[in-house]
């Protein structure tokens, strides 16, 4: 039991590195609690049984991983650690003792009940972004040619794999061994050459600041490919489906930044915030949502406002138990439920 012994000591300085971020204490502290138990669950679970190969080297991966996050020295990326290592881990050892447990994304669209979307409704209008200095450096960043492969593979893909490429991209250091040590357990046995792989080691390789940017770029970019696939928007997906677009009710702005992705289709517009992680999610962010759905409501108008963390859903619930905004009209997707995003 010395190797998993050394992942309790490994999930410890993740959480040690991360409480130096005070104004995230509250959030650090609970997801490490939850991070914990979890990995007593995982590993009170093994009773000592003796792990296959296969799973050897994934552990191992996953810890020299761990190793990697302390050595960088970032608290913050040492928060998205604290809530991805025992997910992982737990993942990783479903997946060799028993695959059929692994969850499955069951959110496909209705096409049995399709309709076609209708004009944006009057009154409401979208435009782009200002051209300002962060929208032309985001705007390069968004045409990446690695970015739509990686989206299109992320939103074919199974929780457990998508877990598996939100670790690689939040990896300092991730390397072509690590993804084949964790896809070696997955059933969908993805090789080196695999889209989802070598997108999301490009992604993880790239400097701190630029690995930020486009974390979000690849959120933004399944969200919107994922949308794209609903029936009722298939004969206008690319008009339809827009990134990085102003909002306003009868002339009047009525967001304060521009909205990631768009839905611009009646009957009911759709507005969508996509952060990485749940720790994205706080007062501001779910009060500025509400507030365009008030908005447009006094101009007899209803819109559709939710969020996308590619983050699990109980890292989610996690964050929504301590945050205070309103959030009884906003959709939030989670990595584990994506899929919901295509259904009518």
């Amino acid at each position: 039991m010395m190797q998993l012994d050394q992942h309790r000591g490994m999930f410890r300085e993740l959480v040690t590195l991360g409480e130096g971020v005070e104004e995230a204490l509250d959030y650090t502290q609970l997801i490490s609690e939850n991070g914990e138990r979890d990995l007593e669950k995982t590993l009170a679970a093994l009773a000592g049984r003796d792990l296959p190969p296969a799973a050897t080297r994934a552990l191992e991966a996953l810890h020299a991983a761990g190793g990697r996050v302390v050595a960088a020295n970032d608290p913050h990326r040492a928060i998205d650690w604290i809530a991805t290592y025992p997910r992982l881990l737990t993942t990783l050892l479903v997946a060799a003792f028993n695959p059929k447990g692994l969850p499955a994304d069951h959110g496909a669209a209705n096409a049995s009940s399709v309709a076609s979307a209708t004009r944006v409704p009057g009154g409401i209008a979208f435009t782009d972004a200002p051209r300002d200095g962060r929208a032309v450096v985001y705007s390069g960043i968004q045409a990446d040619p690695i970015l739509k492969p990686l989206a299109q593979a992320i939103a074919a893909a199974s929780p457990a794999d998508r877990l598996m490429a939100r670790a690689l991209m939040g990896d300092p250091e991730p390397d072509q061994s690590t993804a084949v040590a964790y896809a070696s357990l997955l059933p969908s046995k993805r090789g080196p050459s695999d889209s989802l792989i070598v997108g999301a080691l490009i992604v993880g390789g790239k400097a701190a600041q630029s690995n930020a940017q486009y974390r979000g770029a690849i959120v933004e970019a399944t969200t919107a490919e994922i949308l794209k696939r609903r029936p009722t928007l298939a004969r206008e997906a690319e008009r339809l489906v827009r990134r990085e677009r102003r909002f306003s009710v009868d002339g009047a702005s009525a967001d304060p930044h521009p909205f990631d992705v768009t839905v611009e289709a009646g009957p009911v517009p759709e507005l969508w915030d996509c952060k990485w992680g749940a720790r994205g999610l706080d007062d501001s962010l779910l009060a500025e949502l509400e507030d365009a759905r008030i908005r447009a409501a006094g101009a007899g108008v209803r819109i559709a406002i939710g969020i996308v963390a590619f983050d699990s859903a109980a890292t989610v619930a996690a964050r929504l138990s301590i945050v205070r905004g309103p959030r009884e009209q906003t959709r939030v997707i989670t990595l584990d439920t994506l899929n919901r995003l295509a259904a009518c």
